[in-house]
């Protein structure tokens, strides 16, 4: 077992820089990291992780399509409560989809895979021009190379919502083609269709979903809004 960050960096390069990030990290609805374990001939490395039974969102809308409203309810709000912990210490999570959230048998939902994230801190502006995230999810101004920050996050969780209402990710009812998917994403106007749904709902979803990130609301304001003023967790 080890936890020097100087031996894994050896191997394996950028992956230390996530373990760093995880250790920082205690959080109800984000998954704990526990340890390290290097194979003595440090050809293999091990990241112990809280272990969530329950598996990730994306099965779960898989097997049973689209969510109840007080379902989605529930698993935003505390998607959201771990998304603004990040965000007040300055990590943008940069890859927020179904596939990277835990949901536990008892229905709480974790935040998981920060192998894209970064600190923001240091950055000019808070701002990084490198692209990443999952097309489906991906705000615009990430894929444009425009510079992004925090409120990149704010977009993909509005495309979780969606991925919840409907059972599918946005965007996914015109193409499955990652090259065409990216080119509705680039084009201007467009935005993923809205699903008609709960009003308070759909007021969030359009809130988050602005190719503006200036008039995305933060986590905070998300927060006040009546959508989830309403959830009792």
């Amino acid at each position: 077992m080890s936890d020097d960050p100087g031996k894994i960096e050896l191997v394996f390069g950028n992956m230390t820089k996530e373990i760093a990030l995880l250790k920082e990290l205690l959080h109800p609805n984000i998954v704990k990291y526990y340890q390290t374990d290097l194979s003595d001939d440090m050809m293999s490395i091990d990241v112990l992780l809280e272990y969530i039974p329950g598996g990730s969102l994306v099965s779960i809308l898989e097997e049973y399509g689209a969510l109840d409203l007080e379902v989605i309810q529930r698993y935003s709000k505390q998607i959201l409560n771990g998304l603004h912990y990040l965000h007040q210490n300055n990590i943008g999570h940069r890859d927020l989809k179904s596939g990277n959230i835990l949901i536990s048998p008892n229905g709480i939902a974790k935040l998981t895979d920060f192998g894209s994230s970064r600190k923001f801190e240091g950055l000019d502006d808070g701002i990084s021009k490198s692209i990443k995230g999952s097309p489906y999810w991906v705000a615009p101004e990430v894929i444009r190379k425009e510079g992004h920050g925090l409120s990149a996050d704010i977009w993909s969780f509005g495309c979780v919502l969606i991925e919840m209402v409907t059972g599918r990710p946005p965007w996914s009812n015109y193409s499955t083609e990652t090259s065409k998917v990216l080119t509705l994403i680039i084009k201007n106007g467009s935005l993923p269709d809205i699903p008609e749904t709960n009003f308070f709902l759909k007021q969030v979803i359009q809130s988050c979903l602005q190719r503006n990130p200036k008039f995305r609301p933060t986590c905070s304001e998300l927060l006040k809004m009546v959508f989830f003023l309403d959830c009792n967790l």
